[in-house]
């Protein structure tokens, strides 16, 4: 027979096997197969307990089941298993007895078929069926935990040209190339579909706003502008997007792919090679912060960015012991442009890294400018970015333009937020300690907002310590607040930092930080952020 049969005890210990099995599990003879325990051949916990289950029963029913098993070389099998108790007339058992199929071809088969169900033959993404299986998933997580669910629906411009005019297999190996580039576009948890044709789908689960729907679907258009390269073709083509989001553009599967088909579409009536968001006011808002972001790309080329300069005085002496250099922009449209407004655009970009060298550059280079015309030396603060911070060759740039600017270490500050040195300690600490051995003095901007560590503020090489202005706008008024200055002022104190306070606005809070022997202090009472030409001034009468 072609079925591989057995008999055993009730201990699992092979009693006798047809040839069949042997051949099956490629054991050279009954004997090596005797050796083992039946239960010895399932690859799984659980078949081992299955089988552990049947030859513990006492009636003389046949139990089926499907298990993989180990074969005599390593090799595994899926197979259909069935036995049975056989027992005397007493009742008493003499053996167990079963039947085992191969059945390996099948499930690969059934996997096949299943994988086919599933997946777009031509590009091996996720279909129409499993889309729709995943957006349900995802809508299920985002309720429970109120997130957001972006939906993207990609239609290639023109694609039937291509097509029609270089034939089906140059079309069909676009596709496969626009697949793997779509890839490159999304996170892992993210699901890129071929729903039909030159159509593709997106499903961006758990975002937290939604103009990040609107970063990914412009990464996706930038793939785009670039040619693709097919049988020795160079091929230029242009997409159109549309984007819905849960749960403002829809509460269900059907909802959701209804309008975000109509947003597709609203994008090739208005000119195609674009995105639109399903509702108009999302688009507004996403269209404003890339224009925005465009417009920085070109900033620095143009000479829109300028620096203003902020003064700190020492509150024992009067005088001014250091400048802030404070970054704005000029657009030539939109005029003064805050910084609050591009410099989370430039962090997630990437460009704060190219801005901040420029930063760098051009306040050194005044403060020597300062300093050659005879001014009384100050220290120049400038701030450090997260991206620049993770810079490998931070070290290495800062010594470069202090070389260029012929700048001395001292007359340098370099400013990093409470919040962003504890969340960057690990990478902080040797990367400030390189720049404290230059000669270069560091300062914790905005304390008393994060989550500082005692500890790591030993180990930092910290000069000063910026009160955040949320702590000195209310002072001495303000008990809590007062209360909060204080005890800054006295932890830095005994750890041997300075105390520079910020957003100081009125006489009483410079009264009140002189009488707790705050060292310095910046803001609107002695003066506003003032170009270079008018900080100079400020320099001359100090």
């Amino acid at each position: 027979m072609p079925v591989g049969l057995y008999q055993t005890t009730s201990e699992g210990r092979i009693l006798d096997a047809n040839p069949a099995l042997l051949q099956m599990l490629g054991y050279p003879d009954l004997s090596s197969l005797k050796a083992i325990n039946v239960t010895d051949l399932c690859v799984h916990a659980e078949g081992y307990r299955r089988l552990q289950e049947l030859l513990l029963r006492r009636d003389g029913k046949m139990r089926g089941y499907i298990a993989q098993l180990r074969r005599y070389d390593g090799s595994v099998i899926w197979a259909e298993t069935c036995s049975r108790v056989v027992c005397d007339a007493a009742g008493q058992v003499l053996y167990h007895e079963g039947a085992i199929q191969d059945i390996t071809e099948r499930r690969s088969a059934e996997a096949r078929i299943h994988y086919l169900a599933h997946h777009d033959d031509l590009t091996g993404l996720p279909n129409r069926v499993m889309f729709k299986q995943r957006l349900e998933q995802a809508i299920a997580e985002a309720r429970r935990y109120g997130h957001k669910v972006a939906v993207l629906l990609l239609d290639m411009d023109r694609f039937k040209t291509i097509n029609d005019t270089l034939g089906h297999d140059v079309g069909d190996g676009l596709i496969k190339a626009v697949a793997m580039r779509l890839n490159g576009c999304v996170r892992e948890i993210d699901t890129v579909s071929r729903l039909a044709g030159d159509e593709f789908a997106f499903i961006l689960p758990g975002l937290a706003v939604g103009e990040d729907a609107a970063r990914v679907a412009q990464k996706i258009l930038d793939e785009f502008a670039q040619p693709f390269w097919v049988s020795g073709y160079q091929l230029f083509i242009s997409a159109s997007i549309g984007i819905a989001l849960y749960p403002a553009d829809g509460q269900c599967v059907d909802t959701l792919l209804k309008n975000v088909d109509a947003a597709m579409y609203h994008t090739k009536e208005h000119g195609r090679s674009a995105y639109q968001f399903y509702a108009a006011e999302m688009n507004a808002r996403a269209f404003e912060r890339l224009a925005l972001e465009h417009a920085l790309r070109h900033a620095l080329e143009r000479n829109e960015l300028v620096l203003h300069y902020q003064p700190q005085i020492a509150l024992d002496s009067g005088k001014i012991v250091a400048m802030e250099a404070l970054l704005r922009w000029r657009h030539p449209e939109l005029g003064l442009i805050a910084p609050m407004q591009f410099i989370p655009i430039a962090e997630e970009t990437g460009m704060i890294v190219q801005i901040g060298e420029w930063v760098l550059h051009t306040a050194c280079a005044q403060n020597k400018v300062w300093q050659e015309a005879g001014l009384a030396p100050v220290r120049m603060a400038v701030n450090l970015s997260v991206r620049q911070l993770r810079q490998p060759n931070l070290g290495q740039m800062i010594e470069r333009v202090l070389q260029d600017s012929r700048l001395e270490p001292r007359y340098l500050e370099l400013e990093l937020t409470e919040s962003m040195l504890m969340q960057n300690a690990e990478v902080a600490i040797p990367a400030l300690k390189a720049l404290g051995a230059m000669g270069i003095e560091i300062s914790i901007d905005d304390f008393g907002t994060g989550y500082s560590s005692l500890s790591y503020l030993k180990r930092l090489p910290i000069h000063a310590l910026k009160i955040d202005r949320s702590f000195v706008c209310d002072i001495p008024a303000d008990h809590d607040d007062a209360a909060i200055a204080m005890a800054i002022i006295a932890m830095a104190h005994n750890l041997g930092i300075r105390v520079i306070a910020e957003g100081v606005e009125t006489a009483a809070q410079q009264g009140f930080l002189v009488d707790h022997y705050c060292d310095a202090m910046q803001g609107f009472h002695l003066s506003t952020p003032l170009p270079a030409s008018e900080a100079v001034r400020l320099l001359a009468c100090a």
